[in-house]
């Protein structure tokens, strides 16, 4: 999970146990603590099998602007979840930044994107976008 894209940031709080309840693993960020920052190296070193992204505060729309910040990276288009197309934003202004009555859809959109289809589940198709 990644909350902010320049610099990088990981996701802390609740994040993290949305992220366990969907069958993943956060790796950059703790339950109930604040978010940290990383380092590009920290990522690359970290490899992960799946990237979500969810900048604080942003629409879907307005956290595909700052993607190319990330894709114009050197370190990017080694990582293995580049590579697989495995790379997810998810709005986060409506799902993830805030605790709130959207937290169970917030898990499934994690779930969806984590598993894909192998996991049948029904998700609002407009909260998150695949990046290729």
């Amino acid at each position: 999970m990644l909350e902010w894209l320049d610099p990088l940031m990981g996701a802390g709080n609740w994040t993290p146990e949305l992220v366990a309840y969907a069958g993943g693993e956060n790796i950059f960020g703790e339950i109930g603590q604040h978010t940290p920052w990383i380092t590009w190296e920290e990522l690359h070193s970290a490899d992960p099998d799946v990237i979500v992204l969810s900048p604080c505060g942003y629409t879907l729309e307005r956290a595909m602007q700052d993607v190319p910040l990330l894709q114009n990276h050197s370190f990017w288009a080694d990582l293995q979840a580049v590579r697989n197309g495995r790379v997810y934003a998810i709005d986060g202004n409506q799902y993830l930044n805030r605790s709130g009555p959207r937290l169970v859809e917030s898990a499934e959109l994690l779930a969806r994107v984590i598993w894909s289809e192998r996991l049948p589940i029904v998700v609002d198709n407009k909260g998150w976008q695949q990046i290729l």
